[in-house]
């Protein structure tokens, strides 16, 4: 019997072995892509050495680029005799060249955001921010200066993927020997929300949510950090003080479930109860993790990201919470992120999910 046994034992560990799996295939179109080519939404756009190419088009160091959400558009700053904003389809079709004659093209604050809509803004002299229309005609002009007398870090802007909501926010502001920072949401050229006001907690990182109805912040002391969670009117719906230094953030669908990560560690809590539901660990550093609630999984995405955009040593790392099943795999890929706040998990079908914001976009297929 103490032999069959042993043979029924060591028959269960085989099957379990098997019974949990990740499979990771990449889009066959991006298969030529090198860590410096990125795809659009119809092309590909390579840079190299201040060099970016799309299509026939190639134009050199930029003081600013943006691509859109739905990488469809392409919008660079061009320092000549005055500052010019070139905007452009990602076949190459020019759609927009503009002299920016009241801009300094030496400002070194000057960046660009470009939507999907074909709508741009620009920012110069830390914290002015110009809004064009598609046609590139000003529709109104924000100046998100927080009138700090002892000086203040350069205003950001995060909006979601169809820039329906933009939030402007002073990351650092100088206040004597203490730090703090505001996030606004911007509805109309005179028409501001305050969301988050502190002069002792710096923002670490804000993201707005896919759809514009909620956004995530991380606030910090330095020493301790805060997870913040508001609907797109400013009502705070969620707070959270974990015990680490957070790396980043993510919202499920409906902010249902927020998904928190730091060092090799994810951790999943349910927003209207702030029950934590859910953690794990991963073999390697977080970059990205997000849950799943269709299908009661964590996804995180790991390894080492470098200034140059390279993820070293990439794996994907997937937890089943009611199964309390975890499977790891590498990813045999040259990987490199094109921009980290575009960097994204998408379901796409049952256990199947689409990693975009890479270079080249892979799908991970998941069996417990």
């Amino acid at each position: 019997m103490k032999y069959i046994s042993l043979i029924l034992f060591l028959s269960f560990l085989v099957q379990s072995s098997f019974s949990q799996s990740i499979t990771i295939t990449q889009n066959p179109d991006h298969s030529g892509n090198s860590t410096s080519t990125f795809p659009t939404k119809n092309s590909v756009i390579t840079i190299s050495n201040g060099s970016f190419q799309f299509s026939e088009e190639q134009l050199f160091d930029p003081a600013s680029w943006a691509m859109s959400h739905q990488r469809s558009k392409l919008s660079f700053l061009l320092r000549r005799e005055a500052l010019v904003l070139n905007n452009f389809d990602d076949t190459g079709n020019s759609l927009l060249e503009k002299e920016l004659e009241f801009f300094d093209p030496s400002d070194n604050t000057l960046k660009v955001y470009q939507f999907d809509d074909g709508r741009t803004v620009v920012r110069d002299n830390v914290a002015n921010f110009t809004f064009f229309d598609a046609k590139g005609e000003v529709a109104y002009i924000v100046s998100n200066s927080s009138q700090s007398v002892d000086g203040e870090r350069e205003s950001q802007l995060s909006s979601d993927k169809a820039g329906r909501t933009v939030v402007l926010y002073n990351p650092v502001i100088a206040y004597g020997s203490d730090t703090g920072s505001r996030a606004r949401v911007v509805f109309a050229e005179d028409y501001l929300e305050t969301l988050f006001n502190s002069t002792e907690r710096e923002i670490k990182s804000l993201k707005v949510s896919a759809d514009g109805a909620f956004i995530s912040m991380i606030v910090t002391t330095g020493s301790v950090d805060e997870v913040l969670i508001f609907d797109r009117f400013g009502n705070q719906i969620f707070s959270h003080t974990p015990d680490e230094q957070l790396r980043g953030v993510s919202l499920s669908e409906n902010a249902s479930h927020i998904t928190t990560y730091y060092g090799n560690r994810m951790q999943v809590y349910e927003i209207s109860t702030g029950e934590r539901i859910g953690s794990a660990s991963s073999q390697a550093s977080i970059v990205l993790a997000e849950f799943l609630p269709d299908d009661d999984i964590i996804i995180g995405i790991g390894g080492s990201l470098g200034n140059n955009g390279i993820l070293a040593s990439p794996t994907v790392t997937a937890v089943h919470l009611t199964q309390r099943q975890i499977a790891r795999e590498q990813i045999d890929l040259p990987l490199s992120v094109f921009n980290e706040g575009q960097l994204d998990i998408i379901r796409s079908a049952a256990n199947t999910y689409t990693v975009a914001g890479l270079n080249r976009e892979i799908e991970i297929r998941v069996r417990f």
